[in-house]
């Protein structure tokens, strides 16, 4: 019980100081133009500086975790670029939504592959929440000129498998491993931040000197704030399994945060409910 108490409070936290990291991208796509790659690879730089500022234990690099820690790394940079495209060509709003379904990897991973206990009412969660994919429609009030274009499309759909399969990552480095969090995440975040830097100097290298003007405050405090909610992610993920984890994550960044608006039905969203009614069906525990 106390744990289940603690793993809530660092959500809420987590999820509060997610929410700065994506007004800091949004801020910056909106006052600027281009140099996304470059612009990531400086977010991820400071994710992982936050990672080597905060560890205690002294690091500790077991060759095995490496292999785990540079698959996440390209999962990470792959999804951190296309969120940044999501949120460049999409709608603020619907990109955080659907960014939310990379949950379903978790919860299949929970459940197949690590035969976390699940009800009756866990499968009619998941049900609700795929249901509530088809029940969305764009926030017109946010922005006439925004919409659901294909590029969005591809971007949006990869960059939930790139979370999706990082979370994934993370379990089982974690399983695998004993204390080690930091030391995979400064890997991960390494590789994204290199192969970030180096794709964006082969794509964009004339836009280096203002994307560092111009960019760098902003990507000082998204990096500090991905590695503040890793750190805090990380940590949850030790108390909860991650059948239950990630749809409590999700339900509380809804709930609290973003204001999706899709079909109204008297004061309610239905894909709301859906989603917000499958989620805590997925996070209610068997015990």
């Amino acid at each position: 019980m106390g744990s289940s108490i603690l793993a809530m409070l660092l959500l809420l936290g987590s999820k509060a100081v997610h929410q700065v990291e994506s007004v800091s991208i949004k801020k910056y796509n909106q006052k600027h133009s281009g140099g996304g790659l470059i612009f990531t690879s400086l977010v991820s730089l400071f994710s992982m500086l936050f990672f080597l500022v905060t560890d205690k234990d002294g690091l500790h690099f077991p060759k095995e975790m490496i292999l785990y820690a540079v698959l996440a790394g390209i999962c990470y940079f792959s999804a951190s670029y296309l969120t940044f495209v999501a949120y460049e060509c999409g709608s603020f709003v619907m990109t955080g939504l659907f960014l939310s379904y990379n949950l379903l990897f978790s919860i299949g991973y929970g459940l197949f592959f690590l035969k976390d206990p699940a009800t009756p009412l866990t499968y009619v969660g998941l049900v609700l929440i795929l249901l509530s994919i088809f029940l969305v429609r764009n926030d017109k009030k946010e922005n006439d000129a925004v919409k659901i274009s294909f590029k969005w499309v591809i971007c949006i759909v990869a960059s939930v498998i790139g979370c999706g399969m990082l979370g994934v990552l993370m379990k089982m480095q974690q399983l695998k491993f004993d204390q080690v969090d930091n030391e995979f995440m400064i890997v991960t975040l390494g590789v994204s931040a290199s192969t970030l830097f180096i794709l964006g100097l082969i794509k964009d290298g004339k836009s280096l000197g203002r994307v560092f003007k111009t960019g760098a405050p902003y990507a000082t405090v998204a990096g500090l704030s991905n590695g503040a909610t890793n750190l805090l992610s990380l940590t949850v993920t030790r108390l909860i399994p991650p059948l239950h984890l990630r749809p409590l994550q999700r339900w509380h960044r809804h709930s609290f945060f973003l204001s999706p608006r899709p079909f109204p039905l008297q004061g309610a969203t239905l894909q709301a409910s859906a989603y917000r009614c499958g989620a805590g069906c997925c996070g209610v525990s068997a015990s």
